[in-house]
């Protein structure tokens, strides 16, 4: 469909994101103060929009397309199995938005430590 976002997607857009994961996971091992990893936790486990959401969003329809494609039945003996291999790990992920609900209380932490005397920004003791 012409204009729309993903008009112009490829796969070296999907493995971008998948750099960026790898470097986030590189970032969280460095060990960074709460109050700097924090909004890196949003965008990634956030209910609606993050990108725990997004990826079971996207699985869902993978499931979607293999179940709604029977002329691949012929072709594929194992489609019942695809279709369901992808529904389990898209309600897998589906599960995971349980992470969206510690972000507040990692921000009254993050808050609290922050007002917490003689406490330093950027500090991580």
């Amino acid at each position: 469909m012409p204009g729309s976002d993903y008009a112009d997607l490829t796969p070296d857009d999907v493995q971008e994101a998948t750099r960026t994961l790898v470097r986030l996971t590189r970032y969280i091992r460095s060990n960074p103060d709460a109050s700097n990893l924090l909004p890196y936790l949003v965008p990634l486990v956030d209910k609606y929009d993050g990108a725990v959401a997004r990826l079971s969003q996207a699985l869902a329809e993978v499931n979607s397309y293999f179940y709604g494609r029977p002329e691949l039945t012929g072709e594929a003996e194992d489609l019942d199995h695809l279709w369901g291999v992808y529904s389990d790990a898209s309600e897998f992920l589906l599960e995971y938005n349980k992470l969206d609900w510690q972000l507040g209380a990692i921000r009254a932490e993050v808050e609290r430590q922050a007002a917490a005397p003689g406490r330093q920004a950027g500090s991580t003791s």
